[in-house]
Formats: structure tokens, C-alpha cells, sequence
């Protein structure tokens, strides 16, 4: 009987140390994915950061582009352009509209 009785602590001893572990193991595979994350968490926000400040560069960048682009577009005179050789050009054919399209176009809205 005491030789049942020690089987069975055995039994529950190892039970509860192979749960033991299984807990412990489960609680590392835990702090091994926060940390994991934490860590993903981190690295995206400081490659936003990066990103941000990049675009922050080239908008500045762009907008110096452009105030020389506006300067120079006010610099431009029809004087200027006869001093580098441009002459006004000659315009040798129109458009005009035919007359057949709004006779067609109150056609259709009549019905």
C-alpha cells in the first residue's frame, strides 16, 4: 500500500514538473514574441521618422526649385526673347467650328 501511495506522488511530482516546464517554456516562447514585436514596433517607427525627414529634404528642395523657376519666368520679356533670336511667329491656318455640329447637337436635344 505505502508502495502505491509513493508510485502515485511520483507520478503527480512528475506531472507537475512536466507542467512546470511546459509553463516556463510557454511563458519564454511569450517574452521572446513581445520582445520580437517591440522591437519591429521600434524599428518601423525610426524608418517613418527617416522617411518623414527625407520628404521634409525634398519638399524644401523643391520649393527652392521653384521660387528660381518663378524668378526666372519673370525675368523672361518679349525683349529677351528678340535678343536670343525668337521672332513672332506667323499663324497661317484657324480653326473655326462648322456650323453642322450645333444644328445636329439641337436636333438631339429636341427629343
Amino acid at each position: 500500500m505505502t508502495k502505491t501511495i509513493v508510485n502515485t506522488i511520483n507520478v503527480t511530482n512528475q506531472y507537475r514538473t512536466h507542467l512546470a516546464y511546459t509553463l516556463i517554456g510557454c511563458c519564454m516562447l511569450m517574452i521572446a514574441f513581445y520582445i520580437f514585436n517591440v522591437y519591429r514596433i521600434i524599428s518601423s517607427t525610426i524608418a517613418l521618422q527617416n522617411v518623414q525627414s527625407q520628404t521634409a529634404i525634398l519638399e524644401s528642395g523643391v520649393q527652392n526649385l521653384d521660387s528660381k523657376y518663378l524668378e526666372l519666368l519673370n525675368q523672361i520679356t518679349p525683349d529677351t526673347l528678340v535678343s536670343h533670336g525668337f521672332t513672332p511667329g506667323k499663324v497661317s491656318t484657324y480653326i473655326s467650328r462648322n456650323p453642322s455640329i450645333g444644328s445636329i447637337a439641337s436636333v438631339v436635344h429636341e427629343l
